[in-house]
């Protein structure tokens, strides 16, 4: 009896994990390392800070809450190659337990330039992820009191055997290409997750996180009167589950030294079966800062308990470069 009820907690726990542990984010080319390792590095300037909080589902209990921050920068070697360094942590709370997942990753990556229209990334991520939750506020089958008819959480849960915390070692891998082709800016990514297969269970079970496919593609459409339009789409594949995240953003240059560009677009999010949400996004960059706000509208069939309210999120992202100085060498005689 005990070993069911504990099963069937776990069912309970993974259950809320599924919904809303699965790492979501609107703005994922915000978060490039959360999604793909083969970002690292792969930019321009020289270092870039990038940090990204999201909450969703505040309309039916406790809200889902997740952070990450990210920084990475190339290390350019003479020639076509060099090398891609990063860090990424990412935080994670979900549901009345408490659902806590923290990831801390280290991003290798290494940087080919074919040409100079022609980039070619592979990245290599691994690190420690540790995941709790908490009984407090919770009540059980076991709690139930027949003489009042409610749910009592001074009565036993019955929860035994159950580890309330795990941690495990988890690798991901991917690769991206980038080109520049006079007004169109193509970039293509696909990664893989979970490259391990880590064993994830807070029971004596063999339960295991199967490999991840996500396939990334988006292009920048360079338009007149410094407009740009930017056509994007993400899909993630998991063992008979999918989802795709699709849309486009329009951006205009300012030619102002504070404010040098401004953003908005629309996208939605769905699975085969399933359309889950639209989505808004706005933004701008200054002094090199770029920061975007969305807001996901629920579309699913918890829509009438949500009353299409969603998520919340806002991203940021600093790309720095360094001022190089050009030296300038007299010959000097030896005397």
């Amino acid at each position: 009896m005990k070993y069911t009820l504990c099963c069937i907690f776990v069912m309970f726990v993974c259950g809320i994990a599924s919904f809303g542990q699965d790492i979501h984010f609107t703005q994922y080319y915000a978060t490039p390392l959360v999604f793909n390792p083969a970002a690292t590095g792969f930019f321009d300037e020289d270092l870039r800070l990038s940090n990204n909080y999201r909450t969703q589902w505040s309309a039916v209990g406790v809200p889902y809450q997740t952070v990450s921050v990210s920084v990475d920068a190339p290390i350019r070697f003479r020639g076509k190659s060099g090398l891609g360094v990063g860090f990424m942590f990412l935080h994670d709370k979900s549901g009345g337990t408490k659902l806590t997942a923290n990831k801390f990753m280290l991003s290798l990556s290494y940087l080919l330039n074919i040409n100079k229209k022609n980039q070619i990334s592979v990245g290599l991520q691994g690190g420690y992820v540790n995941k709790y939750f908490t009984l407090d506020g919770i009540t059980l089958p076991s709690q139930y009191n027949p003489d009042t008819g409610l749910f009592d959480d001074n009565l036993p849960n019955n929860v035994t055997d159950m580890d309330m915390s795990l941690g495990y070692f988890d690798m991901h891998a991917g690769v991206s290409y980038r080109g520049k082709f006079q007004k169109v800016e193509p970039l293509v990514s696909l990664s893989v997750l979970h490259l391990n297969s880590p064993k994830e269970t807070y029971c004596n079970t063999n339960s295991k996180l199967t490999p991840r496919m996500l396939l990334s593609g988006g292009v920048r459409i360079l338009c007149a009167k410094s407009w740009s339009v930017i056509p994007h789409i993400l899909t993630t594949f998991n063992k008979k589950t999918e989802e795709m995240l699709f849309g486009a953003l329009a951006e205009r240059e300012i030619p102002t030294k504070i404010i040098t560009s401004v953003f908005f677009g629309a996208s939605g999010r769905t699975s085969f079966s399933n359309f889950d949400a639209a989505m808004l996004t706005a933004g701008l960059t200054f002094y090199g800062i770029t920061v975007g706000a969305s807001y996901d509208i629920n579309l699913s069939k918890l829509m009438q308990a949500t009353n299409s309210r969603g998520a919340f999120e806002i991203s940021l992202i600093y790309k720095l470069k360094f001022a190089r100085k050009n030296y300038i060498t007299l010959p000097c005689d030896r005397f």
